[in-house]
């Protein structure tokens, strides 16, 4: 599949998601594990910080910005996703965007920005990565989840290849095929370091007392073993060129 291909197919999924998201977004793996980690990851205090929200979806991460004081810009490559994080939160910069084509944004006009779980579905980060230093102040700071890439479904596959995966998703009747990217920890933290970030926390997903609560039985099934990652990042300083 070419990368025209495979984001079309990416886009006319989360489109066909839309709308029975917000329905089935409070599981294990959204709310309790990713979204637990991020808000971890993330800085204390958030007022009057502008944050872009890079692939939004129905705008989850987005709102919990906005209730912690950032005045959040949101982007995501489904227009029906837009739709909904547009329903969900009322006023706010929202906009359909595609991260392989650029962003849309002057130089230096964010403080920070939160990339969910989307860059694996690009066969090369390296461009999108370094249009988020393009548009990070000096002193803000990108904060980007994946899957993890020792989350294998067969222990005998290959940590280090850089491998298209598979997987169908079940939301409330409504089945897509998503494919993405899994890379080793190396090539992505090589892209960060190449995009002009300097890599400052790594967070790892597990479950914690509340997530057991909640979701016992699919907790006890990843017990002891990662799910996400999310690097947090700050520019690092440009270099002068000599002379």
């Amino acid at each position: 599949m070419d990368s025209e291909a495979h984001r079309a197919a990416t886009r006319l999924a989360y489109d066909r998601l839309a709308p029975v998201w917000d329905e089935t977004d409070d599981n294990l793996w959204n709310e309790a594990l990713e979204r637990t980690m991020v808000r971890r990851l993330l800085p204390a205090e958030l007022t009057g910080m502008s944050v872009l929200d890079a692939g939004c979806a129905a705008g989850a991460h987005a709102e919990w910005l906005a209730a912690h004081g950032a005045q959040v810009t949101a982007l995501d490559l489904s227009s029906a996703m837009v739709r909904a994080a547009q329903a969900r939160l009322g006023a706010g910069a929202l906009l359909v965007g595609d991260l392989d084509a650029g962003l849309p944004f002057v130089d230096e006009v964010f403080d920070g920005v939160l990339c969910s779980l989307v860059l694996h579905y690009l066969a090369d980060m390296a461009p999108a990565l370094r249009e988020f230093r393009r548009v990070l102040r000096p002193g803000g700071w990108l904060l980007l989840t994946l899957d993890h890439p020792a989350n294998f479904e067969d222990r005998r596959d290959d940590y280090f290849a850089t491998r298209l995966i598979t997987d169908t998703w079940m939301k409330k009747g409504v089945a897509v095929e998503q494919t993405f990217w899994r890379r080793p920890l190396e090539a992505t933290v090589d892209d960060l370091a190449a995009a002009g970030f300097l890599l400052e926390r790594i967070g790892e997903t597990q479950p914690d007392e509340e997530a057991r609560r909640r979701f016992p039985e699919e907790a006890a099934m990843i017990e002891g073993s990662p799910t996400f990652i999310g690097y947090l990042a700050v520019p690092a300083a440009r270099r002068t060129p000599p002379g």
